[in-house]
């Protein structure tokens, strides 16, 4: 008799394996979770974001440069053709390199030649240590930060993608974290720890220049917020991006993970800002906000 495992069966048991990352690794597993819900229209919606990224990067990438992209992710948002164009060698990092490899797949065949995948945790488990206490109602056992460069460092050029807002919320919702619990360890832990990925992001280009990609506010329906995006990308399109992030600052927003602060607080000078709309979803706008940093000198 021909026996089969039943789709529900099939179900339950991815189920009971996702439960299980989650309490292993419940960063990457969220993660890895998002990467995979990414639908085929996406990249054609990103499309005016990935031209707005590369015209910020495009006076700023010198020829032959090294590069290393962290949070590369699926690389939807990532005009990767172009940076490998430019570039000699570009090493995606991220906590689902499966993701990385994907992006990697879907380039012509001399861009693949110079383009790279590493699976790393830029936070080297403190996320998960953090993320696992808010769980648990405890201390976190684990908050002393990672130092030092990435892997395969120095590079001549590091991009920080959008996954600053990442590193604590997403692992924590999946997880069923009560949301004043969320925003109390958000509020405790969310400033070190983009601290502490900003530094290692510096150190990782310590003759070069780091752009930090963030997403500072955002709106979808039952998420209203007090200014608009028409209003910050007209301040922002005026000449005054400090105006135009001073109405994003009257929303609601991760200013918890803000890379800038952390930039600030590290002596580092901010060189550019540039803000564009990113289309995420059908009905769901986010403000893409990128900071070219360096040393003032």
């Amino acid at each position: 008799m021909h026996t089969s495992t039943s789709p529900t069966v099939s179900v339950l048991l991815a189920q009971a394996d996702l439960a299980e990352r989650r309490l292993q690794a419940p960063s990457r597993a969220a993660n890895s979770a998002r990467n995979a819900r990414a639908e085929i229209g996406r990249r054609q919606r990103w499309r005016p974001a990935r031209d707005a990224l590369w015209r910020f990067l495009d006076p700023h990438l010198g020829d032959g440069a090294s590069v290393a992209i962290l949070g590369a992710g699926n690389g939807d948002d990532l005009p990767l053709d172009r940076i490998a164009e430019r570039g000699s060698a570009v090493t995606l990092l991220d906590l689902d390199p499966q993701a990385a490899r994907g992006a990697r797949r879907r380039q012509s065949r001399a861009a693949r030649r110079k383009i790279s995948v590493l699976a790393h945790d830029v936070t080297a488990g403190v996320a998960d240590a953090i993320v696992l206490a808010a769980l648990r109602g405890e201390v976190p056992e684990r908050t002393g930060l990672p130092e030092g460069p990435l892997p395969g460092s120095p590079y001549d050029f590091v991009i920080g993608d959008l996954f600053y807002s990442q590193l604590l919320y997403p692992a924590m919702a999946d997880l069923g974290v009560a949301e004043p619990r969320q925003q109390a360890f958000l509020a405790r832990y969310g400033p070190a720890l983009t601290r502490s990925v900003v530094a290692r992001l510096h150190a990782s280009a310590p003759l070069g220049r780091v752009a930090h990609i963030h997403d500072p506010i955002a709106w979808w329906p039952g998420h209203s917020q007090p200014v608009s995006i028409e209003d910050i990308l007209a301040s922002a399109d005026s000449g005054d991006p400090e105006g135009a992030l001073a109405i994003v600052a009257r929303g609601l927003g991760p200013a918890e993970s803000d890379p800038r602060a952390a930039v600030r607080s590290l002596g580092m000078a901010v060189l550019e800002t540039r803000l564009w709309r990113w289309p995420f979803a059908p009905g769901v706008e986010y403000l893409a906000c990128a900071t070219l940093a360096g040393d003032p000198r």
